[in-house]
């Protein structure tokens, strides 16, 4: 597929996004509206998360409906697109930090890009935390799932919509860095670095995800922790930037499949098509996918397990 082709396709599905969100939004969005606004005159709630008010608007909205099956196939679309923008935003921001400083002498680059990522995500969450509770990362959006938190339909088409925003935060990047100003080569693309061995880089991203969704389920979702809601964000951008002081020497840090797909994908087919190696992008995918999700699934037991 050819270069010309790949951006046609990149700049329609954009431009078709918003409408596509408008179109389909279902009811759930009128519902919730008026639920956050009964939220927000309960004085009893006020130091809700904005995650949390998230959350109980999608389930309030949805066990309004009569039947199992609406309550099942209720879709947010607007949460979607919060979160399509939030990723694209999101691999901006993170990987064009790292492709600008990534391996310099005599910088402290790791500590750069590690307070990025964790800046970001803290920014981002509050931004769109009120419309789909700012997951920004699709092991977050499953650690949620498994909870209960979210619907498994919500989780799914967030998820797709957070790997749209992946690649087009990717492809914006290529036109904001020239090839040769890209000192990580790929678009800020994860790797398995020299020296490390995948099992290493594996374990670690457990960790570092189990570190994120713990956290989250913890001091977003847990209702124990109500006095501390205002601050929720700010503690999930933390636990990110704890992660990736620890991984971006070992792998780039992903604990987030969806950061680490966009970046990838359009390296192979895009920035770097042509060259033999050029899809090497790929190669260690499998660990930047399972190592989170394995690490979300532990996250929501132990969670559960303390509830």
């Amino acid at each position: 597929m050819s270069k010309r082709v790949l951006s046609s396709i990149l700049v329609v599905s954009a431009v078709l996004l918003v409408p596509f969100a408008v179109f389909l939004k279902s009811d759930v969005r009128d519902t919730s509206d008026v639920l956050i606004e009964q939220e927000l005159k309960d004085d009893n709630d006020v130091s809700l998360s904005l995650l949390q008010k998230s959350s109980s608007v999608h389930v309030s909205a949805s066990t309004a409906k009569n039947s199992p099956i609406d309550k099942a196939l209720a879709v947010d679309m607007q949460a979607a697109l919060a979160e399509y923008l939030a990723m694209t935003l999101f691999v901006i921001i993170g990987c064009g930090s790292a492709m600008g400083i990534a391996n310099k002498e005599g910088y402290a680059w790791v500590l750069q890009v590690a307070l990025t990522f964790g800046i970001a995500i803290t920014v981002l969450a509050y931004n769109i935390g009120h419309i789909s509770g700012g997951q920004i990362n699709c092991a977050v959006t499953f650690a949620l799932a498994i909870n209960g938190t979210l619907s498994w339909l919500q989780a799914l088409v967030n998820v797709i919509f957070q790997l749209l925003g992946s690649v087009t935060g990717a492809f914006i990047l290529c036109v904001i860095y020239p090839r040769e100003k890209d000192l990580t080569g790929a678009l800020g693309s994860n790797g398995v670095s020299e020296g490390y061995s995948k099992l290493g880089a594996f374990v670690g991203e457990v960790v570092g995800t189990f570190l994120l969704c713990f956290t989250v389920l913890e001091t977003a979702v847990s209702p124990a922790t109500l006095a501390n809601r205002p601050m929720d964000c700010l503690a999930i951008g933390l636990s990110v930037f704890l992660a990736h002081s620890v991984l971006i020497p070992i792998d780039g840090c992903s604990i987030n499949p969806t950061r680490s797909f966009g970046p990838a994908f359009v390296a192979a087919a895009y920035r770097n098509s042509g060259k033999a190696d050029a899809w090497s992008t790929f190669s260690d995918m499998h660990v930047f996918w399972l190592g989170p999700l394995t690490g979300a699934a532990i996250a929501a037991g132990i969670y559960a397990a303390f509830s």
